[in-house]
């Protein structure tokens, strides 16, 4: 096959697929991100996360070495649309904050962007083997052993910003990234020389300081993690500063001036409600007070399954606490004393607090 002509096409049935971004990469070990993964281990930047560990990072950075059939790496970023803040209306509703990437839908429907990302890889890699069924492809989506960040600044993506995403050309960073090791040499691309210049302005949007220095997040400060991947209490003196998120955060994206030139267009407010799945916006009493079964039926499929009931009614009674409004007290006074979780009352006792206050 001539492969410079099927990589053309393949970026074209790529970016038909919803693809934003598309490039190649080789497979040669990507020891400076190695490097760096391996220090925020180290440095315990990383705790609280069991599965990210060294041998993660390790495998992670030499696909090659892992799957010797690999020659190219096809790396992929496909866009989503960013959540603007929305002012008070006095709509009486107290509303919170998901991160845009969990409103994601396939059609219509709800969708976790894992899935959706994997079976969009599925149909490129099925696309190869229509010219040549000897072609093997193997997926990495977010939870995959790969440093996708690393592979797709090396493909000319994009580059890393100052809060540690992948700011592209097409959609800044409002991205999810994918890619696929496949077994023929595609011609590769030359990585991005553009970067944030002297610009720092996501650095103190971060009200948690989890952006230590350019590029270097502690993630045990960042709100995403303490909403989605944190177990437990969430520290007390971190609450006060989570503001009202309920799932992931923004801030940082939303304080980058590329993205206010290149985000796609943002979704719209909406209702509050989540009874058709995650909105940016979303009712903070409605979701405290979710049974295991209503969550279920509400987010089964969508990235907010991640953190369970409970551990969005925590986050709920949280940021009902940071939200000033006392007409949440009686919701948060009911969670106090009847929900079946402890970590959820003692969440909510301090939302009351709060408020009292």
């Amino acid at each position: 096959m001539d492969m410079a002509a099927l990589k053309v096409e393949l970026g074209v049935e790529a970016r038909r697929l919803g693809f934003a971004a598309f490039g190649i990469a080789s497979v040669a070990p990507f020891q400076e991100a190695r490097d760096r993964a391996l220090a925020a281990v180290d440095e315990g930047r990383m705790d609280g996360m069991p599965w990210y560990t060294r041998e993660r990072v390790i495998a992670s950075a030499d696909i090659g070495g892992r799957y010797a059939w690999a020659r190219s790496l096809i790396a992929l970023a496909f866009p989503y649309q960013p959540a603007r803040p929305r002012a008070a209306d006095g709509e009486g509703t107290i509303r919170g904050r998901f991160a845009a990437y969990v409103c994601t839908v396939d059609g219509d429907q709800p969708a976790d962007y894992h899935d959706l990302l994997a079976r969009r890889c599925d149909a490129l890699v099925d696309w190869l083997r229509v010219r040549d069924p000897a072609i093997r492809g193997k997926r990495f989506v977010d939870h995959g052993w790969a440093l996708d960040r690393a592979i797709a600044e090396r493909a000319g993506l994009g580059f890393a910003g100052k809060h540690a995403s992948v700011i592209t050309t097409v959609a800044g960073s409002y991205v999810l990234l994918a890619s696929i090791a496949v077994s023929i040499a595609l011609p590769v691309d030359e990585p991005s020389r553009r970067g944030c210049g002297s610009c720092a302005a996501c650095l103190p949007s971060c009200p948690t300081g989890a952006i230590v220095s350019p590029g270097v997040i502690d993630a045990r400060r960042c709100i995403s993690y303490l909403t989605i991947e944190h177990r437990g209490a969430i520290p007390i003196e971190l609450r006060p500063l989570m503001g009202t998120w309920a799932f992931g955060c923004d801030l940082c994206q939303e304080a980058c001036p590329i993205n206010h030139r290149l985000a796609p267009a943002p979704l719209e407010h909406g209702s509050p409600s989540t009874e058709r799945g995650p909105v940016p916006h979303p009712d903070l009493v409605e979701c405290l007070e979710l049974t295991e079964e209503a969550f279920t039926a509400r987010f089964r499929g969508t990235a907010v399954s991640r953190t369970g009931r409970a551990g969005l009614a925590r986050n709920c009674a949280i940021a009902l606490g940071n939200a000033g409004d006392r007409a949440a007290l009686p919701a948060l006074e009911r969670t106090a004393t009847t929900d079946s979780d402890p970590v959820v009352r003692e969440a909510a006792r301090w939302g009351i607090a709060q408020l009292s206050d």
